[in-house]
Formats: structure tokens, sequence, C-alpha cells
């Protein structure tokens, strides 16, 4: 592989390109005096990530060893549409990328989406990998996340972009816990802007990952290497105990909790994030990095953690609309926070279920209805998602939980209560 010099400029160049068979991979590759023994560090991005999304991880890396940005098809910059293609798939473009390319092992980083690519790569060619870094991972098939992800497919495909960003940005970006993360309301509207603004191959390519998502069934073995999983404390897309469960799986893995970071750990905490990546790449100690806590997966314990509060308004009742039906329901809400609301019937409706996908439950209190989908039920209560479908009824549900006069529930449940249920 040919390494070029780096300057922050070359990460907004045109990339090379390595034809797999038909498959395009664009890349880069920096050289890193005194250290081009060393194996390279290659970064595998997520969803709406570019090559200059990691320029401080490539800053900071170069100090010890070269670097490699790739982006296969559909990922990153990479405009190639590939359907066809799984996600195991990727673990051969990966290693068919790296052998015509001469490059007998690497260090692995991958995050969100980039996680399960590296992690199936690791798994499948473990004689290729020395260290494998990941982050924002789950092996399950949380029902609540598959329904997240399958309305945002409904939401592009119907081309309504400003309700597709608003619950991009909801679900990426923990709003519960805004204060601890320092998020503030110029990223997120940066962050709502350039996802609003996909163009129509960005939006296929998200499509077609999505649908790769869904498709995929799990992990049938796991990394043999060297493996750190490192995650945000407060990561309500992947959670904390979803990539503590990867880690436990993994031979030699360790894990890693960011504070004060979710599922955007990488931009939220960029010191932190920067010491783990360089510390575990170069093969130094983890132990004392400022605002990381370290964890044996095999006892991480999570039982004493908590979601945020779960609220109950003392105005009752509140209207359920069906839009489907055209009906008007009349229920009680028996807890509610931003992720999503317990109700109860007052007059049982059977109709009322899983299939229910047309439902909006009037606030008043904060001037807008919200969408709910129901993900369980129990008698007269449905327990149910509630999918943010526009930034300005997001702020106001915020407003409304944080300063309206509600009651918290004394029998808040733990983590490990609602794991697999509300994220």
């Amino acid at each position: 592989m040919q390494f070029a010099n780096y300057s922050p400029a070359a990460l907004k160049q045109a990339p090379n390109i390595q034809m797999i068979g038909d498959y395009k991979v664009e890349f880069v590759a920096y050289e890193s005096e005194g250290n081009m023994d060393k194996a390279p560090v290659m970064f595998l991005g997520g969803a709406f990530q570019s090559f200059s999304s990691f320029r401080n991880e490539v800053e900071q890396m170069l100090e010890h060893c070269p670097v490699i940005l790739a982006d296969f098809p559909s990922q990153g910059g990479n405009d190639q549409l590939a359907p066809e293609l799984d996600m195991e798939d990727f673990a051969d473009l990966i290693a068919g990328f790296l052998t015509s390319q001469g490059v007998s092992k690497v260090q692995l980083m991958g995050v969100s989406y980039g996680s399960a690519m590296a992690t199936l790569f690791a798994s499948a060619y473990p004689q290729m990998i020395d260290r494998l870094l990941i982050s924002g991972i789950t092996c399950f098939r949380r029902e609540s996340l598959i329904t997240l992800l399958e309305d945002s497919l409904k939401l592009l495909d119907n081309g309504d972009m400003d309700a597709f960003a608003t619950t991009a940005v909801c679900n990426l970006i923990n709003h519960n816990r805004m204060e601890d993360t320092q998020i503030g309301a110029t990223y997120r509207r940066l962050l709502f802007r350039q996802i609003a603004r996909l163009n129509d191959n960005e939006r296929q390519r998200y499509a077609q990952n999505t649908r790769r998502l869904l498709r995929f069934q799990g992990f049938k073995s796991f990394p043999t290497c060297e493996t750190l999983i490192a995650t945000g404390e407060f990561d309500n897309f992947t959670l904390p105990q979803e990539n503590a469960a990867v880690a436990r799986q993994c031979v030699n893995g360790k894990f890693a909790v960011i504070r004060n970071a979710d599922h955007l750990a990488q931009f939220e905490q960029k010191s932190a994030s920067m010491e783990v990546v360089c510390r575990f790449m170069s093969g130094q100690s983890l132990e004392g990095i400022q605002g990381v806590d370290l964890y044996d997966p095999q006892a991480y314990d999570f039982a004493n953690q908590r979601l945020q509060a779960r609220l109950r308004p003392m105005e009752q009742p509140y209207s359920l609309h069906d839009k489907a039906t055209g009906k008007e329901h009349t229920v009680r809400i028996t807890n509610i926070n931003f992720s999503g609301c317990e109700i109860e019937q007052i007059n049982v409706d059977m109709t009322l279920n899983e299939s229910s996908d047309q439902l909006w439950l009037e606030i008043p209190e904060t001037g807008h209805t919200y969408h709910v989908r129901v993900l369980g039920k129990d008698k007269k209560s449905l327990r149910c998602l509630l999918m943010q479908r526009e930034m300005k009824g997001a702020e106001a549900l915020l407003n409304y939980l944080q300063d309206h006069l509600l009651m918290v529930r004394e029998d808040q449940p733990t983590v490990e209560e609602v794991a697999g249920q509300l994220a």
C-alpha cells in the first residue's frame, strides 16, 4: 500500500479507489514517520460520517502507526449502491481490500454501523487483525430498536425528510441527558440540517444499510484478538449493557464506559475518547483515563443504573387518536419520558395492539401531538415508544418533562428490568 503524507486538507481530497470484483473501495492511507513497521490502524465509520469525521483520531494515531480510512460500498462517501450485499459480505470485502493492497495485518476501529462490520471481519479473519476497538454495538434484536429503524425507513420511503431527520437526531442523541453530555442546540441543529439535506443517493445508501441491519440475525462467532468495547454511559441507541454483552463474548474482551456521553461519544467527549483510542491501539494501559471507567465485562453490573425518570402527569385524562380508523380514545398516562410512555385505556378497545401504527397522543400542555407505537399490551395498559416527528414538538416535550409539575414514579425500574423494552 502506498502511504501518503498527511495534512488536514488531504482528508477532503478525492480518495484512492480499489476494485474488489464489482465493488468499489474508496480509501486514503497516511504514513507515520518512524513507525511504518507497525500494523496500521483502519477506521470504519457509522451513518452520516465521512473521512473528515476521523480527523482527531488520524492526527493522534499517526504519532504511533500508519492510518487507513476506508469506505466500502454505500458507506461514508462511497456512492456505490449495493443492496444485494449482506453484513457478512463486508468481512470478505475488507479482507479482499487489505490483501489487494498488500496489508497483512491491521488494527481496526469500528463505530456504530462500522462496529458490526469490524466485528464480523475480526471473527472471520483472525490472522489479519492485531487489535479491535468498537463502539456502539449490539448483538440483540431489541424490539424498540427494530421499530425505530423500520419507522425511519417508512419516513424515508415517503420522502418526509424533516420527520426522518428529527427521528434520527432524537435516536442518536439522548435528549434526557443533554445536560450531562453538553450537547447544545447548535450541534443538534447542524446534525438535523445535514440529515434533512441528504441527496437521493445518500438516502438510498442509508436505506440499504438499514435493511442490512434488519436482515442481520446476529453474530455466529466473536473476535479472539485483543478487543476493547467502549461505549457512552448514556447511549440509549445501543445500550451500555448490550455493548457489555458483546464484550463478554470476546475471548480477550475489555469494556470501557465513557462518562457523560451517549451514542456520539467520539464527538461529545473528544479528549476521553481519543485517550482511549490512542492508548489501546498503542498497547498502553487504560487505567487512570479521566472520564473513563473500566470494567471486567464478565462482572459488569448495571443493576443499579436507571434510565430517565418515569413521570406521571397530574392532569388526566388524555386523548389518543387513531388516524387509521378515525377513532378517538380517552386514556390515562401512567408514566411518560422522552423515549416512551405507558398509557391505560379507560374504555378498553381490543383493536389497539402492536399492529396499530397510526396512533397519536395529544398532550395539550405541550401544544403538540406525538406519534406512538405500541410495543406491548397488558389488559388495559399499552407500552409505547414515542416517535419524534418534528423538532419543535421534541423541544416542547423536553420542556414539559423538565419544567411541568409532574409526579415521579417511586417504582422506577432498573435498566436490567427494562432492557429490551423502552430505550
